[in-house]
């Protein structure tokens, strides 16, 4: 699980983290950041992907010319803060209750025009003790004594292997994020290093970011494609195979009862020519709907349940404006939902919203991973702040209700007053 993403210098964050728990609902007005948070994440789930830091930015392309990999919007140009070269990315991850944390950091330099972005620096820690560093100019490596400068393309890694006989530093090409580079590395033994590194990769690899489609969610798939797309793609064979499972399909069931006011008693799955299927709801009377013509909020819902209850769902999803197409009478039955499959453990979720009742909607416990993301006045700047870090937010939540101080902008306003008070304090 993500424990804390800071970001510096990151396309309009300065320098903000976003602490994280099992539901993270994060919100803010246009324009303040949300979206760069989820480049942000999108950006270290590459890394996860093993792919340069090129392709991460810029897209990926397969031998064919397919898209692999959607670039981070704005590319090379837009990813540091204000006409900046470099940024940083910093994560903090709980891999299992017996591990103290780790925090992954990255440094980028995005690159001069023609140039392409490469390493700057790298560390993985586990709670205090460094495992590894890295550095493509040397000058933060300062314990193995003076090295020659190193060609701008290589980037030299040392591995705090105590136990190590040989030399424990290695060069590695500085244009891919040197965990990457080590977890591939068949010279290195079995060791903490190599396992926290592959740890930390498997967890931003099991990332997925739901901006959901309509038209995707409409479209027919082959059985057994049950890996829900980003934009909704596969829907119909990821419900299938929840319905080859008697009690999962008992509770696809039953949330499609309380999420709409269809009456769906089961689900068919009829194919066309190419044996590709699309699911067709059956209600009680014996009427049936297919995903044709189903409403939009209805495969909204399929597909966020798909996406919790599927057999090949990912540990951590990224919903975007979870509220878009979701009836506001409902939307606390969708919120039942993420809460109850993120208490489980097994998934991760972080939502974007621009609905101020769905903050009353939160139990304590999510309250307490609340974040609003905000823009100071006349400032490309954005900030993040934890809702009950706000002075005063936690007395008036009960005495007042939250989702009208966030229409009417008192979350803003005390926000950006606490921090000119924390930059003259300064």
């Amino acid at each position: 699980m993500l424990t804390s993403l800071r970001l510096i210098g990151f396309k309009n964050f300065r320098d903000a983290t976003l602490t994280m728990g099992p539901l993270t609902l994060v919100v803010g007005a246009n324009a303040s950041g949300k979206s760069n948070l989820r480049d942000a994440l999108r950006f270290l789930h590459g890394i996860g992907r093993g792919y340069s830091l090129a392709d991460i930015l810029c897209g990926k392309y397969g031998d064919g010319g397919e898209q692999q990999w959607l670039g981070i919007r704005g590319g090379t140009r837009e990813a540091a803060f204000e006409g900046e070269i470099t940024f940083d990315l910093e994560a903090g991850l709980r891999v299992s209750p017996t591990w103290q944390d780790l925090i992954y950091r990255i440094t980028v330099n995005v690159g001069e025009i023609g140039t392409p972005p490469q390493v700057l620096r790298e560390v993985l820690r586990l709670g205090p003790l460094i495992l590894f560093e890295a550095d493509s100019r040397v000058t933060g490596l300062a314990r193995m004594g003076p090295i020659e400068p190193l060609p701008n393309h290589l980037l030299l890694v040392d591995i705090r292997d105590f136990n190590a006989t040989k030399d424990p530093r290695l060069l590695y090409h500085s244009y891919r994020p040197g965990i990457t580079q080590i977890s591939e590395d068949a010279s290195l033994s079995t060791n903490l290093i190599k396992l926290a590194a592959a740890e930390t990769l498997s967890a931003l690899a099991s990332m997925r970011f739901l901006d959901l489609d309509p038209d995707a969610l409409r479209r027919p798939s082959l059985p057994g494609q049950t890996v829900l797309g980003d934009k909704g793609q596969n829907l119909s064979s990821v419900l299938q195979a929840i319905c080859n499972k008697p009690e999962l399909k008992d509770a696809l069931a039953s949330w499609i009862a309380e999420l709409t006011p269809m009456d769906a008693v089961d689900f068919e799955f009829p194919a066309d020519q190419t044996g590709r299927i699309l699911v067709t709801l059956v209600e009680k009377s014996g009427r049936r709907i297919s995903a044709y013509s189903a409403s939009d909020g209805t495969l909204r819902f399929l597909a966020m349940i798909a996406a919790l209850l599927g057999p090949d769902s990912s540990r951590f999803y990224f919903f975007e404006e979870l509220d878009n197409g979701i009836h506001p009478a409902r939307l606390h039955l969708l919120l039942n939902l993420i809460e109850k499959q993120a208490a489980l453990g097994k998934v991760q979720v972080v939502a974007t919203t621009h609905s101020p009742e769905l903050l009353n909607l939160l139990d304590r416990k999510t309250l307490e991973h609340a974040s609003l993301i905000y823009r100071l006045p006349h400032s490309p700047e954005g900030r993040i702040k934890r809702i009950l870090d706000i002075p005063g937010a936690a007395d008036l939540i009960g005495k007042q209700d939250l989702a009208k101080l966030h229409a009417t902008g008192w979350l803003e306003d005390a926000a950006y007053f606490t921090s000119k008070d924390e930059e003259t304090a300064e």
